[in-house]
């Protein structure tokens, strides 16, 4: 089944560009105020007794019989503890039309309870059900809470559509609580009542990353499409003490001068 991107949608992601070709998907992004649509519920994940070391893990522990392991990225203890990042899939996911069945999932893995030569890891679900695989990039660290431990800046690719569309989140520990602290919004796959839905901010044509700090993204702005902007605009922000961002500068570049956008995507 095939999905033109719609104008509109187009629209709310890139500030009122047109798209400068269509392909399959739709794509949106709003504020996180629908009702949640319907998604598959991962695989149960239960904790596990293990060495206090991520590295000295026995991976197969951190996935369910019937899931299989794509990328692993381990988080330094930093201030805190060390944990481990498991991207995974396996194919129970709900059939959705111009779907399969198989669902990709994010398993943070911390530590608790560590004593001497031993812990208990606890696994809690960043991404539960994905139909867009990770890449080797999809998770990047990077501390932008100033905590003293690395976040986790999420990127999911959406392997069909138009002008280089994803889904951002960044997640963090606050306090004792794990937490998305970025990512308002969503992106909505498949179409009418069968459908669901990733959460996350949506973007197109946009690097973003992490600076001295500070969280960054790099936009297209002005011009005829989306593809073609009149310049970028590169918006860089902050967390402060109160746990809520600001925005610490914003810049206008022209595109040939832009340097980030050469970097990989995203």
């Amino acid at each position: 089944m095939r999905f033109t991107v719609a104008v509109i949608l187009v629209a709310l992601i890139v500030g009122g560009a047109t798209a400068c070709a269509s392909r399959q998907r739709n794509v949106s992004e709003q504020a996180a105020t629908r009702p949640a649509a319907h998604v598959s519920a991962p695989l149960r994940l239960r904790r596990i007794e293990g060495p206090p070391d991520a590295h000295d893990l026995d991976l197969s522990d951190l996935v369910p019989g019937e899931g299989r392991i794509d990328h692993v990225w381990y988080v330094p203890a930093g201030s805190t503890k060390p944990e481990v990042v498991v991207g995974w899939h396996h194919k129970r996911g709900r059939r959705i039309a111009g779907f399969n069945t198989t669902r990709y999932v994010l398993t943070l893995w911390s530590p608790v309870r560590i004593r001497l030569g031993s812990a208990r890891w606890t696994p809690r679900a960043l991404i539960p059900a994905s139909p867009f695989p990770f890449s080797g990039r999809s998770v990047r660290l990077s501390d932008v809470t100033g905590d003293g431990h690395d976040d986790l800046l999420v990127t999911i690719v959406c392997a069909d559509c138009n002008h280089g569309a994803a889904v951002v989140s960044v997640f963090a520990n606050i306090g004792t609580t794990g937490r998305r602290i970025y990512g308002r919004g969503f992106f909505d796959w498949g179409k009418g009542a069968s459908h669901a839905t990733l959460y996350g901010r949506t973007i197109a044509e946009t690097w973003w990353g992490a600076q001295r700090g500070l969280l960054w993204f790099d936009e297209p702005r002005g011009g005829i499409s989306v593809c073609c902007p009149a310049y970028r605009l590169q918006t860089f922000l902050r967390w402060t003490e109160d746990h809520r961002w600001t925005t610490a500068q914003r810049r206008h570049v022209l595109p040939e001068k832009d340097l980030r956008i050469r970097q990989p995507f995203p």
